[in-house]
């Protein structure tokens, strides 16, 4: 819904939501599918319509015909630095129209073993979609995966310099693992 003041259009129906993980999640069984714990791990930046759900990490879509730009980045990392191999990785936003049953909707993934066995120390996987709600129960929510090959733990890392070893930031870091949602029509 839209009005013009003076020649200016305003949106008084401004949808969108931000949600950035704070305090690095460590400590994922290898091979195990995570929700990211925005919940008890993280800092909702931005929320016009109230609408995130702390108890199972998920934003509730305001419109059930509103069309969204989702985005989402996320650093997964071995937890153990000296066997630090991660062979495969994947993140996924995942959506529910009835309010609970989560099912993957778009994602992004990488192989990081190569063909002698060597693998990735951390990845970073990013994504954007546009999605058309059709229900009023639609929610979603980020999970991810990770292969550390030696069956080691994993972590989703909360921020640029805790997913790097060598090089620092001398500056603070910016977040990243973030959920996004913005209304855009």
């Amino acid at each position: 819904m839209s009005e013009i003041i003076c020649g200016s259009v305003t949106q008084t129906a401004k949808e969108y939501f931000q949600v950035n993980l704070t305090t690095s999640q460590t400590g994922i069984a290898d091979s195990t599918q995570a929700t990211v714990d925005f919940g008890g791990s993280g800092t909702v930046q931005y929320d016009t319509k109230s609408n995130f759900d702390s108890s199972n990490d998920a934003y509730l879509l305001d419109s059930s015909s509103g069309v969204y730009l989702i985005s989402f980045s996320v650093g997964i990392a071995s937890d153990a630095i000296n066997t630090e191999v991660i062979e495969d990785a994947g993140a996924q936003v995942e959506v529910a129209t009835d309010g609970s049953t989560f099912t993957g909707l778009f994602g992004a993934s990488c192989r990081g073993e190569d063909g002698g066995g060597a693998g990735e120390g951390s990845v970073h996987l990013s994504a954007n979609y546009i999605y058309k709600a059709t229900t009023a129960t639609t929610k979603l929510r980020l999970t991810v995966i990770a292969d550390t090959d030696a069956a080691d733990t994993y972590e989703i890392r909360s921020d640029v310099n805790s997913n790097m070893q060598g090089l620092q930031f001398s500056t603070t870091t910016g977040n990243l693992c973030y959920l996004s949602v913005v209304r855009i029509a």
